[in-house]
């Protein structure tokens, strides 16, 4: 992987670290309309792994995020914003050649928010491999987040389950499908890759859509319990206005 890595401490004992996906969503600011419509956009920082340790982060939790980010301006827009949030960026990397996703939103309120990502050919986190993760940071935070970009190919794949395994079930390792069907070749292969990461998750996050790519099954209680059999203690079926639904083996809230 060509990157250069920052050099900083291990960042070891942070309350919350994810890992994966990263980029720059611009919104609309025309509402209610479609992209082609679309005249002004505003800039935000985006991807799900970096919006749950900048909210952590908002609670007062030390966090941080295993990435890698272009060299260009939205790699820097990235690191700054991050560093404002109060969020660590000693594990955020720069790739030399790749540049730093986007993704395109339209809002049509009150709940359909469709994404256009710009991540070819190679968005620069899913270059990240096992070489260039800290394990013992991973091993050490608190809560561990990995999403399921980062199951979509090699080396990120095996960077992810390497992280995941290293936390060898510990308590609050947390496995967010975060499914983006443009991103996987074939349904199969987000099922196969899903389930092997399950497998060294205590927590699995997703809503109806990406469960059911996981377990097929949309009823969230039968989902939910699909999910706990393949090795998590907790599974959180979010039910978009209806709120989330979570399970243990021995309850459902």
């Amino acid at each position: 992987m060509a990157v250069d890595r920052l050099t900083a401490d291990s960042g070891a004992g942070l309350d919350l670290l994810t890992m994966g996906r990263v980029g720059v969503d611009l919104y609309p600011e025309q509402i209610g309309v479609p992209l082609a419509e679309v005249m002004t956009f505003r800039k935000m920082l985006g991807s799900s792994p970096t919006n749950v340790a900048v909210a952590a982060a908002r609670l007062g939790l030390s966090t941080g995020v295993i990435t890698v980010v272009g060299r260009d301006g939205f790699g820097t827009y990235v690191r700054a914003a991050l560093s404002g949030f109060g969020v660590r960026t000693d594990h955020v990397i720069e790739h030399m050649h790749l540049r730093t996703p986007l993704a395109f939103c339209e809002i049509h309120p009150p709940d359909h928010f469709p994404l256009l990502f710009y991540r070819e050919p190679m968005a620069p986190d899913l270059t990240t491999d096992v070489s260039a993760v800290d394990l013992d940071a991973v091993t050490a935070a608190g809560i561990f987040w990995t999403t399921g970009t980062g199951l979509t190919v090699e080396p990120s794949r095996s960077a992810t389950l390497a992280a995941l395994e290293a936390r060898s079930g510990r308590a609050h390792t947390i496995h967010d499908l975060d499914h983006r069907p443009s991103l996987w070749p074939q349904l199969d292969e987000a099922r196969r890759w899903q389930r092997e990461a399950l497998r060294h998750a205590t927590v699995v996050v997703g809503n109806r859509t990406e469960v059911a790519v996981v377990v097929d099954d949309t009823d969230p209680r039968a989902a939910a319990n699909a999910l706990l059999d393949l090795g998590p203690s907790l599974a959180i079926v979010k039910l978009g206005p209806e709120g989330v639904l979570a399970a243990t083996r021995d309850e459902v809230r």
